[in-house]
Formats: structure tokens, C-alpha cells, sequence
């Protein structure tokens, strides 16, 4: 098609191709989602690649095109806002139409066979009838052919071409035995169920369906009355496909009233592309919601939790090689979380620059080694942009870093300044920002500025940490470290003499269910030494899984640091003595 600006530009025909004229081409992928050239790359400062900038016009989020790189975003900005403006005024209109087919020059028969059966399957395809009681298919159907041999007679004459009917088509929503009648015995792979209803109108009927989050493989226009729904279920045999059936109907709404005579596997529905009277039978999409069933049931039917672990499994598992571990021996893996406790003003943020620098270089940070290097997104209230170039360039400088080395981390260490998100909505920023930039580090800075209410409540802490943070970390594997502070100070000297390192890991302000949820709890404390200010980093929970070591090489859990004497950087010292008690002689 032709863009806007150009001589012969045409009005696009659905959202895919609205997104066409504003972005070009794009390398479409499963539902309304792909690759395209992104609209800033001339502001690209660093070597682009293909897959760097994607744009999504799914339904159950606000059209969005986002590239890796930041250097774009205003020119990436104007172009979301010309195509939610293109789209809205679409849907203003009253012109939302499906997502066009997946395939580049496939059509709807083509794209919805391939999408639903195997090549070498028999496919069951019936015409229809009519007699007193209604619409009916008139036989059990033609069942010798593949779907390689329909789609090869397809090509030279549509399927519907091969059944005249003024009923429409029938084609059963499982593979059968070649020869058979095709009864539910005949079946050969229990891969859909079909759900149907038609106590409301056909748009809210699609638009339920796929808000649901359910893996429908087709969605079609039944031409009647109906939306028709394939869903994938993938069962090993007939009885649990009436039990994965059963909790497909029993996740659905209650203002969407089933057809519950659509149970058994060798059910009819209606064929797309047929002609039923005046109507088309329609593909509306394929591939809609979650991939496949056990993804559907992970993540979208209400539960959330991952799939359930087998003794085998655990049996096996190769610990000593896990591929979900990130820094350390299993110290932190993939979804985990570090709690980051200091005393307010002793240089926690720095400690964080600091951290976040090595381990982007792949570099061991007080002998913690990452397993490559690591991308980190560093999400901050505190510190303006000078704040944060100090601690850069102090940390550049403390390690001996060439600026040509430092530029290279361009696109591992991501910064924003956010002051005005708390609770759910820092929550929605952030899962935004991490499908933006895919890091595998989430750095939060300060923890009570984005928490959004009382940090002592247990109710809040476990909401924000658990319900709000959780989701986001075991959907993408990236791993939380939040800044915290300490309470106030005891005035007590003797308060703490005889914690242990589990007690340390209670340090922070507020709610013990802080420290339960965090897989690991570091604390920053300044002691009360003369001299030279010397800290303590101590690990209070996993600790030697870090493989962290003090200053004579030692696995240890706690290491003692100081500033550097130029510019701001955190250096290992030994343990420093103890002050000096002098002792008042009795007269």
C-alpha cells in the first residue's frame, strides 16, 4: 500500500495496515505484534540491529511502537501518537476491523488450516443442509484428505467451490482417522475444543473472547448468530480433554453464556471462507491469547503460578549448572530479588552505580561474578542528572575505565528519573520499561518513594512486592534490587551487640515481610571507627552462595569497603580496629 505523503496513498483497511503507514513494513509475528524499521534510527548513537525497535497493536494494551534504543524517542514518540491518533479515530468511526492474516500472501483457508492441523492429518469437511429443525451437516463428512491434499485442490478451486450449499461448511475442530465416520472414537489428536455462543451480540461475543486470554487458534464469523472459538487444549486422550474442557468453561464470564452441546472432540463447526446465504463464514483471526494451554493456565486463568514441578524434575535438575542463575552460585537467579539496606546518606546509590557498572562489564563486583554480562535498568527518585554523572564518572574513574570502554555500555546501563509513579502505576511503568529494554537487573532507588502507602503494613508490602513486582519478575526473569533505608537509630549502644546475620537482615524500615520476600538482604552499615569512615556490606540470607571475599581472599559474608580519596568509588579495605576505650583511674 501507499504511505501518507506519497502520490497514491490509499485509506488503510484495518489497524495492521495503519501501522504499515506509519512505520513501512513490518515483519509481523503471532497475534498484533512485529518488527519494523524504527522511525528515529537516523538518531541511533550506537550500531542498530533488526529486531531492535517492535511495535504491538494488540488488543488488551494501547497501541505502541518501542525501540532499544533511547537516543530515538522523540522521533519515536511523534509516531505513537500519529498511530493511536489513526486508530482511534477508526475505532471512533466505528471501523475496527480484525488483524489481517499472519502470513504475507496467504489466505484466510490457508492461514486457518495451517494455523489448526499438521500437514499429514485427516481433515473431516462436510456441507450443509437444512430441514425443519435447522441447519445441519449433511453427512460425516468427507474424510480421506490431508491438509496438504486440501490445500493443493484449494489451489486450483477454493474448497467451498467443491460443495455447493447455500448452508455453509462444516469442518470438524479435530483431525480424524482417514476412511472413518469421524465420530468422537475416530479422533486422533484432542488439540481443540470449540466454544460458541449466541445470547449476545457477535462484537461483545469476540471481544470477550479475546479478552479472555485464552490459546484459541481460530476465532470465525459463523455467519449466524455466533463467534466461533478453537481453543487449544492438547490433550494425551478423551478424558483430559473433558477435563482441561471443563476449566475452559468454567474460566469463562458469566455474562457469556455457552453452547453446552459443543463438548465432544469430533464436534462440527463452521468452515471459513464459505458462503452461508448472504453471509460469509469469516475468519476473524488465529493464534489469539495465550500460546497453548498450560501458558493459558500458568498466566491467565486467574492463578498466576507457574507450571507445577515433578519429583522427576527435581531428581534431575542440574544445580551445579542451573541456567537461571545470574550472579553468583545461585546467589541470585532469574526472577529473584535483593534487598539494598543503608543508612540514609553513606552512599547507597553510588554502592548501586557502582554494582550496576561491573557487572554490565561482566566483571566481579567484591568477588561476586556474574555469569555474562548483565543489562541493568536503574529506575531512581533521588538523584538529578548531575548526581548521576558524578557517581558515573567517579566510578569510571576509581575503576581505570577508558571512555571508549564506558560508551560501550551504552545500551547495558538504562537510567530514568521518575518521581511522579507509586504503587500500581509504578508497577504498569515498570512492566513497560522492562519490555522496552529487557534488563536483567531492575534497580528501584529509593524503595519508599514507588511503594505508595505505608511500608510498616504487611498487607502493602506483600501487595507491592508480591502482587505488583512478582508478576513482572517471573514473566520476564528479571531480577529486582530495591534501595531501602534503615529506622531510626537505637539510642541504645548495646541494641545490637549480640545480632546474628539473620538478624541483620531485619534492618530495614518497616514491615518483616520486606525481608521474607527478598531472596537476599545486603546491608550498608557505617561503623563507629576512627579514622578513615569504614563500612561494613554484609549478606544476611544466601551469603556465601555470593562467593563473596574479604580482603585476604576468604569466601565470606561480610567485607568491609571505604570512599575512595578521588572522585566517588567504593574500595575493599581490611576490617578496621576498634576505637581506642580509655579507661578513668579510681582516686
Amino acid at each position: 500500500m501507499r504511505y501518507k505523503g506519497t502520490k497514491h496513498y490509499v485509506q488503510p483497511r484495518n489497524f495492521r495496515e495503519i501501522a504499515e503507514s506509519i512505520v513501512g513494513d513490518v515483519e509481523w509475528e503471532e497475534g498484533g505484534s512485529g518488527y519494523c524499521h524504527c522511525p528515529g534510527a537516523h538518531l541511533h548513537s550506537t550500531p542498530g540491529g533488526k529486531r531492535d525497535c517492535r511495535i504491538s497493536i494488540e488488543d488488551d494494551r494501547p497501541p505502541t511502537i518501542y525501540c532499544f534504543h533511547d537516543s530515538c524517542s522523540v522521533e519515536v514518540d511523534k509516531a505513537n501518537h500519529a498511530l493511536r491518533s489513526e486508530i482511534g479515530k477508526q475505532e471512533a468511526a466505528g471501523n475496527r476491523q480484525p488483524l489481517a492474516p499472519i502470513r504475507k500472501g496467504a489466505d484466510a483457508m490457508e492461514t486457518f488450516l495451517l494455523a489448526c492441523f499438521k500437514p499429514g492429518e485427516i481433515i473431516s469437511i462436510c456441507p450443509s443442509e437444512k430441514d425443519e429443525n435447522g441447519e445441519r451437516p449433511a453427512h460425516g463428512g468427507v474424510n480421506a484428505l490431508t491438509t496438504a491434499e486440501w490445500l493443493e485442490k484449494h489451489a486450483t478451486k477454493p474448497i467451498p467451490d467443491n460443495f455447493p450449499s447455500a448452508y455453509g461448511m462444516y469442518i470438524r475442530v479435530n483431525p480424524i482417522q482417514k476412511g472413518t465416520n469421524g465420530g468422537n472414537k475416530d479422533v486422533t489428536a484432542y488439540r481443540h475444543t470449540l466454544i460458541e455462543s449466541d445470547h449476545l451480540p457477535k462484537d461483545q461475543q469476540e471481544s470477550i473472547l479475546r479478552a479472555s486470554g485464552l490459546p484459541i487458534a481460530a476465532l470465525i464469523d459463523s455467519g449466524g448468530k455466533s463467534i466461533h472459538a478453537w481453543v487449544r487444549i492438547n490433550a494425551k486422550d478423551e478424558k483430559e480433554y473433558h477435563e482441561r474442557r471443563e476449566r475452559i468453561w468454567a474460566a469463562l464470564p458469566e455474562e457469556f453464556p455457552i453452547d453446552r452441546q459443543n463438548k465432544n472432540p469430533s464436534r462440527f463447526s463452521r468452515l471459513p471462507t464459505a458462503s452461508r446465504g448472504d453471509k460469509i463464514q469469516k475468519l476473524l483471526g488465529v493464534n489469539v491469547g495465550a500460546k497453548d494451554f498450560d501458558t493459558w493456565e500458568r498466566e491467565t486463568d486467574g492463578m498466576g503460578l507457574s507450571a507445577p514441578l515433578r519429583i522427576s524434575t527435581l531428581g534431575e535438575f542440574d544445580t551445579g549448572n542451573d541456567p537461571n542463575n545470574v550472579l553468583g552460585e545461585r546467589w541470585l537467579c532469574r526472577g529473584g530479588s535483593l534487598l539494598l539496606v543503608g543508612q540514609s546518606g553513606i552512599g547507597k546509590s553510588s554502592l548501586t552505580m557502582q554494582l550496576a557498572v561491573t557487572w554490565a562489564l561482566g566483571l566481579p563486583a567484591f568477588s561476586i561474578f556474574p555469569v555474562r554480562p548483565l543489562r541493568s535498568l536503574v529506575i531512581q527518585a533521588e538523584n538529578d542528572v548531575g548526581d548521576l554523572a558524578e557517581m558515573f564518572q567517579g566510578c569510571r574513574e576509581g575503576m581505570g575505565l577508558s571512555k571508549e570502554k564506558a560508551l560501550s555500555l551504552e545500551d547495558s546501563l538504562i537510567f530514568y528519573h521518575d518521581t511522579i509513579h507509586s504503587g500500581p502505576t509504578f508497577a504498569r511503568t515498570v512492566a513497560t520499561l522492562v519490555d522496552r529494554h529487557k534488563p536483567d537487573l531492575v534497580w528501584v532507588d529509593p524503595l519508599l518513594n514507588f511503594i505508595g502507602d505505608d511500608v510498616s503494613k504487611q498487607s502493602v508490602v506483600s501487595e507491592f512486592c508480591a502482587g505488583m513486582l512478582n508478576p513482572i519478575a517471573e514473566r520476564t526473569g528479571c531480577i529486582f534490587i530495591l534501595a531501602h533505608h534503615t529506622g531510626k537509630p537505637s539510642t541504645d549502644p548495646k541494641a545490637k551487640t549480640n545480632w546474628t546475620s539473620s538478624d541483620v537482615a531485619y534492618s530495614g524500615l518497616g514491615s518483616s515481610a520486606l525481608t521474607n520476600w527478598a531472596r537476599e538482604v545486603a546491608v550498608l552499615t557505617r561503623l563507629q571507627v576512627e579514622g578513615t569512615p569504614t563500612f561494613k556490606f554484609e549478606l544476611a540470607k544466601r551469603r556465601k552462595r555470593a562467593g563473596m571475599r574479604d580482603h585476604m581472599g576468604k569466601v565470606s559474608s561480610e567485607v568491609f569497603l571505604k570512599h575512595s580519596t578521588t572522585g566517588i568509588h567504593w574500595e575493599q579495605c581490611p576490617p578496621p580496629k576498634p576505637p581506642t576505650v580509655y579507661k578513668t583511674k579510681k582516686k
